[in-house]
């Protein structure tokens, strides 16, 4: 019976636009991963930076 009631249910929040409200709390979450993924990158790349900048200066010193 949940089973139907599920289906009744997502039959009526298509009817009445509820969805809507569902595909922009997806699009919410995508920014917000975008975002983490861009300060992910960032670090990745100062750690980059720092690592070969400690190699040069260990191979001149």
């Amino acid at each position: 019976m949940s089973e139907e009631y599920s289906i009744k249910k997502k039959i009526s929040d298509i009817i009445n636009g509820e969805s809507d409200s569902e595909r922009a709390r997806k699009e919410s979450m995508k920014g917000k991963i975008d975002r983490a993924d861009d300060i992910f990158q960032f670090f990745l790349l100062l750690f980059g930076l720092g690592f070969w900048v400690v190699m040069i200066l260990k191979m001149f010193l």
